[in-house]
């Protein structure tokens, strides 16, 4: 399979804006070319020697990310136009927003990839290990062996951390999890190795699927199946999930509240994430409309994830 590698020019105040909306059409992961990062570098003398020059321009910067060449790729291109123009229109600082793409086969995608994705250790606990790396965990650590194939969330970034952070908290032993938009699968293996008993992964996109299972088979987690569905949809007629993961966006999310009281436990738990600041509220105002109200929050680089729980369910 080969994957478009779409780039778009911007600013800095334009890169978190564009990286949003390539994540909102399934990109695998985003990454920022900053040449001002470099200049930071060189100047601290963090490197021990390099022959790169300093960037004359740091006002620009490019914000790349990877779709698969499907039969969607040419209507999530001309989306990206649009929602770019939108931008623009509404006069935000994003530059010249020049929209370009080339083609890479699968096996270069993971190399580049290589250079960017390194073990990590993310919360109290949990490890994040790409397969290519080696780790020795400490008696308490969980390790996640996770490659990046296709789909976003390797822990590396904010959304996908805090919610790993907040399930060392929230998971119980054998408790039920629906993981929704599941993407790589990490917070459904996470759960399952923090002690969770049924888990049930999903998302939309069936190249998420695909590699959340070859995550799963991975990390020899039994207890966790990959499905293909929008939304909470392959739950119908199953018993409730006293834990609810969506690491997704906003507009999801506030959609996902129309399904939530069918399939969350009395006393359960929502665990929303990947909701951009400026959405924090939009989220909140949905929560409060569908009976469900915002326990906590942790916010980090400009994204929140949120502990919602039913109002009623915190009156006993």
């Amino acid at each position: 399979m080969r994957w478009a590698q779409v780039s778009v020019v911007t600013t800095h105040e334009g890169a978190d804006l564009i990286g949003n909306i390539l994540m909102e059409l399934g990109a695998a992961g985003t990454e920022i070319d900053d040449p001002s990062l470099v200049n930071e570098y060189i100047d601290a003398g963090l490197w021990d020697y390099t022959d790169l020059p300093r960037a004359e321009d740091t006002d620009t910067v490019t914000v790349r990310a990877y779709l698969p060449e499907d039969e969607r790729l040419e209507g999530s291109l001309l989306t990206l136009t649009a929602r770019v123009e939108g931008l623009r229109r509404a006069d935000a600082r994003i530059g010249a927003g020049t929209i370009s793409h080339t083609f890479v086969a699968d096996e270069d995608w993971a190399e580049t990839w290589k250079a960017y994705i390194h073990t990590e250790k993310i919360g109290q606990r949990i490890v994040v290990r790409p397969t290519w790396e080696e780790y020795t965990p400490a008696e308490d650590e969980i390790v996640i062996d996770l490659d990046p194939g296709a789909a976003f969330g390797t822990g590396a970034h904010a959304t996908t951390a805090m919610c790993l952070r907040w399930l060392e908290r929230l998971v119980s032993p054998q408790m039920r999890v629906y993981d929704v938009g599941c993407g790589s699968g990490i917070l459904a293996i996470a759960a399952s190795k923090l002690g969770a008993g049924e888990i049930i992964a999903m998302d939309y996109d069936p190249v998420a699927v695909t590699v959340a299972d070859e995550n799963i088979r991975a990390n020899n987690v039994g207890n966790v199946t990959a499905i293909q569905s929008d939304l909470l949809a392959v739950c119908e007629g199953a018993e409730p999930a006293e834990l609810i993961t969506a690491n997704i966006i906003a507009d999801i999310i506030i959609r996902l509240f129309d399904q939530l009281d069918a399939h969350l436990a009395p006393g359960g738990v929502l665990l929303a994430s990947g909701i951009i600041d400026d959405r924090i509220a939009d989220v909140e105002r949905a929560a409060a409309e569908h009976g469900y109200t915002v326990l906590d929050m942790t916010c980090e680089k400009e994204w929140a994830a949120m502990i919602i729980r039913r109002s009623a369910d915190l009156e006993h």
